[in-house]
């Protein structure tokens, strides 16, 4: 029991660790939530607005906040204490200005948004939504703060009071009177408690100050970051956008409960690229640490892959309700994306400021996946669209492995053990055609 203990304790003081932990536990509540909503009577309609308004707020402003994110996590080793604190309070005006903007933008023209995402002109409770996105931009600044100053117990506290009230009220609402205003009213009261407890945070380490000279440096850095990911965000909004823009708003929850990679593998592995960035920028490229946690997350995540693609036909129905069982087919095939997800070599490419091949492969995968979704689509429906993204996802990394490869001396058994990622990816391929077609 000591030698549990002592290892529980030891991994909870991994600063890398607690923020997948953060990463985790957020991912499964998200999954949780969407089961109670199912469950809680709430109309397929209803429930289809929900989905479609997390779809255009993350669509709005995932790119640009990540890619401010991913720049906080490369730029801020390189600062002292005093400036660090700077730049985190600095950084903290420049999102609330940027969300304000959209926010606003949202609130008083919706007719000209909405349409860009969906077929209709409109959706119900705009305004609530519009609030929601003002507040829900600068909250993802807490993991990332606590993680940079390596607060490991403050990050676990905030990731269960934060997750777990998030979890509880829905809860309450879906028992209660589960309306889609009041799912509405949690997510805006979650959002706020956050918030609140951001600002706090900022006030008690320093100050709410905004200097900015140091923004304007600091976005210039940040503008191929945000790039990359806008990069990346389209491949997420594609999916979506063909979705909502040939099937009915009641489907769209069909295919996002079903559009997910392996609960909690994307988060480990995007987590887990993003804390790497700061150790290998000070540890150096050779260091030993990224393919040691990958290999331990290849092991665990290609056989849980592997059980969930044999379990999700008979897990959709029963967890949500047999109208969803076509989601367990569109799971299965996003969880072939693991045999690209665990390869790396963009962390190198971040850590080296390598931002143009980035932005390249990032262009070249957008093109693939655009061209296969409209083709496969017309064959396979909502399956070609899925297919589609599985490959272009790997032509970007195939892109990335080559040039770290050829222009930086880094073979891709840096940082992935080969013969182990062959064996799992046949393992999970042969997995799929079995049960795709036997199931």
């Amino acid at each position: 029991m000591s030698r549990a203990g002592n290892f529980i304790r030891a991994k909870f003081a991994d600063p890398v660790f607690t923020f997948q932990y953060y990463q985790v536990f957020r991912y499964l509540v998200s999954i949780l939530v969407s089961v109670i909503m199912v469950r809680s009577g709430l109309q397929k309609t209803d429930l289809g607005y929900y989905e479609m308004w997390i779809f255009i707020v993350a669509s709005l402003t995932f790119f640009w906040s990540a890619g401010i994110k991913n720049a906080l996590l490369s730029y801020y080793p390189k600062s002292d204490q005093k400036l660090g604190n700077e730049l985190i309070s600095t950084i903290f005006w420049i999102l609330c200005g940027f969300g304000l903007l959209l926010g606003g933008i949202l609130y008083f023209f919706p007719h000209f948004i909405i349409p860009l995402f969906i077929k209709q002109d409109i959706l119900p409770f705009t305004h609530w939504i519009a609030i929601y996105l003002v507040l829900s931009v600068p909250i993802l600044l807490v993991e990332n703060v606590l993680y940079l100053n390596r607060l490991s117990g403050q990050l676990i506290n905030y990731t269960h009071w934060s997750q777990g009230s998030f979890l509880l009220l829905f809860l309450m609402v879906a028992v209660f009177d589960p309306a889609l205003i009041n799912y509405i009213y949690t997510l805006l009261i979650i959002a706020f408690s956050r918030f609140l407890y951001l600002i706090w945070w900022l006030y008690r380490n320093g100050s709410l100050v905004y200097n900015s000279k140091q923004a304007k440096v600091f976005l210039v850095f940040s503008i191929p970051l945000i790039f990359n990911m806008l990069l990346g965000s389209i491949m997420d909004f594609i999916d979506g956008w063909f979705v909502v823009r040939y099937y009915e708003a009641a489907y769209f929850p069909v295919f996002r409960y079903g559009a997910r990679e392996l609960p909690f593998s994307t988060l480990l592995f995007s987590s887990l690229s993003a804390a790497m960035i700061p150790v290998l920028i000070k540890d150096g490229l050779d260091s030993a640490d990224v393919r040691k946690r990958v290999n331990r997350l290849m092991h665990v995540l290609f056989p849980v892959s592997i059980v969930g693609m044999l379990v999700s036909p008979i897990l959709f129905p029963w967890v949500y309700s047999s109208a969803f069982k076509e989601s367990a087919f569109i799971f299965n095939i996003y969880l072939l994306i693991l045999s690209s997800r665990v390869l790396m070599p963009q962390t190198y490419n971040f850590a080296l400021h390598q931002h143009k091949i980035i932005i390249w492969s990032g262009i070249v995968e957008i093109i693939v996946n655009i061209g296969l979704s409209y083709w496969w689509m017309k064959l396979w429906g909502v399956y070609g669209l899925a297919f589609a993204t599985v490959v272009a996802y790997f032509v970007q990394k195939v892109i990335l492995i080559c040039y770290n490869f050829w222009k930086n001396d880094i073979p891709i058994s840096r940082y992935i053990d080969i013969r182990y990622y062959l064996l799992y990816c046949l393992l999970l391929f042969v997995t799929f055609f079995i049960t795709f077609n036997y199931f």
